[in-house]
């Protein structure tokens, strides 16, 4: 794999990983976060989740979000739906844990993650196309017990 000579070691690890959630049928769309100031110094907060609020407990949705296409088995009428997908893609080597320090963006971000699956959708950290199947995986062992 070539990498241009711009391309950081996360921005690598991003094309991968959305690659490969695209063979997986996911549909990710880049989530900006942040804040913007009006001409009389309003702050304008935007991105999914982004209520300005800032604390050691905050929410912090991840980098892409979109949903996955699956084919809901025959107990389920047969017919394809769309499940919520949230994928932080992370630089090479970056390793999951159960836990992050408080206040840390991936401290926020696990706790969107475990929201989100804990109401059937799909949802983790990825660095590589490995991680993509680990996340796909953990989700059709969930919906398949």
């Amino acid at each position: 794999m070539i990498m241009a000579k711009y391309e950081t070691p996360e921005t690598t690890a991003k094309r991968q990983v959305l690659l490969r959630a695209g063979q997986w049928k996911s549909k990710l769309f880049k989530n900006n976060t942040g804040v913007a100031y009006t001409k009389d110094n309003r702050p304008v907060f935007f991105g999914l989740g982004n209520e300005g609020k800032k604390n050691d407990d905050s929410i912090r949705t991840p980098d892409d979000v979109g949903w996955t296409k699956i084919t809901v088995t025959p107990d389920m009428v047969g017919k394809e739906i769309a499940i919520f997908t949230a994928i932080d893609s992370k630089k090479l080597g970056f390793r999951v844990k159960s836990n992050y320090p408080k206040g840390t963006r991936e401290y926020g971000q696990n706790l969107f993650f475990d929201k989100v699956k804990t109401d059937g959708g799909i949802a983790g950290f990825a660095s590589c196309p490995q991680d993509v199947d680990n996340i796909m995986q953990d989700f059709n062992s969930r919906v398949t017990k």
